[in-house]
């Protein structure tokens, strides 16, 4: 027979679109769905979350940038949590930092990069919220998953050029993924680790409008 958890997963695979997003009236409220989307060559970037923390710190100290990391304040530290709730749906403000250096990629520019702020939304869909950052250079869009205190992130982005908006799972040069935390009152930290392109780890800082 039949186990739920198997049963539940193939219900909600079969309401999913080609690009594997969940559909508004998929009612599940397990905090493994994300897994049930998250393509396999994944799965590894996202558990070595801590390790893109570790290279892109030594990164940082190697540069001797550790005075532009400590002046992020919680938000550049990997161990910084706080139990305060999760975001709901609503208008942000948002600011794109990127730490650290991609593998061979130039090092002229400096390990800790903190973007202006800007405005970003969160809507609801479902048990799920898309998430959509302002326009910019790179544009990041996609979704939150709950996973017990944590919202886990799949998404892509957008490039300033872009006619079109990709989803997660279309093109995998684009696909980003992290894990979003609180740090406080009305204020988290999305995580993504080896974002493929010009840093080891990117953090969007999320603030209440």
């Amino acid at each position: 027979m039949m186990r739920p958890l198997v049963a539940l997963l193939l219900l909600v695979l079969a309401g999913c679109t080609k690009s594997d997003e969940l559909q508004p009236y998929a009612v599940v409220r397990r905090a493994d769905v994300w897994q049930a989307v998250i393509k396999d060559s994944d799965r590894s970037r996202l558990a070595r979350l801590s390790d893109a923390w570790e290279q892109a710190r030594a990164d940082i100290a190697a540069a001797n940038a550790d005075a532009d990391l400590a002046a992020l304040g919680v938000v550049g530290d990997p161990a910084a949590a706080s139990p305060g709730p999760l975001p709901v749906a609503g208008r942000y403000r948002c600011r794109i930092i990127r730490l650290g250096w991609r593998q061979g990629a130039d090092r002229l520019v400096p390990p800790v990069q903190a973007g202006t702020w800007g405005p970003c939304t969160m809507a609801a869909d479902g048990i799920v919220l898309r998430l959509e950052t302002a326009p910019a250079a790179q544009q990041f869009t996609g979704t939150l998953y709950p996973d017990v205190d944590r919202l886990v992130f799949l998404g892509s982005v957008r490039l300033g050029d872009d006619m079109g908006r990709l989803r997660y799972g279309e093109d995998r040069d684009r696909d980003q993924l992290g894990v979003l935390t609180a740090l406080g009152a009305d204020h988290w930290r999305l995580a993504l680790p080896w974002p493929r392109w010009s840093a080891r780890m990117i953090l969007i800082e999320i603030r209440a409008a």
